[in-house]
């Protein structure tokens, strides 16, 4: 399924979830079950539990699609920073887009987000300037 396709399904569906919770609230309060009380606290813990367990198995892409032509083309405009998208097919430029994403696949981020920073070098121990 495309992006475009479950994005769609997804704005279909958000208000019949949302429907569905009020519902339930409203279930809830007036029959005041004892059970229920016991899946609310286990979807509290499951549903973080699974959404961190998602995201560390099934990481975030970057994605290469330019806007204006849809070509597979989109580069940083600058390797030393994450600021920044182009595009080789069609010239296409955001000097404010994120590029995080490339560049963490192209390589190492340690030297770039030190130099945003304004360190030059890292020790073994990367340590606030200040003292105290």
């Amino acid at each position: 399924m495309s992006p475009h396709g479950r994005a769609a399904l997804v704005t279909w569906c958000a208000p019949a979830a949302f429907l569905a919770a009020v519902l339930g609230g409203v279930a809830v309060v007036f029959s005041r079950p004892l059970a229920l009380l016991w899946v609310v606290l286990g979807a509290l813990v499951v549903v973080p539990t699974g959404w961190v367990l998602v995201s560390a198995l099934f990481p975030g892409k970057a994605e290469r699609r330019c806007p204006a032509c849809a070509g597979e083309t989109l580069v940083r405009l600058d390797v030393r920073t994450t600021q920044g998208l182009g595009c080789r097919a069609c010239g296409w430029r955001d000097e404010s887009a994120s590029a995080w994403l490339l560049a963490e696949e192209e390589g190492p981020l340690e030297e770039i987000v030190l130099a945003q920073r304004g360190r030059h070098g890292a020790g073994p121990m990367d340590s606030s300037r200040r003292s105290g």
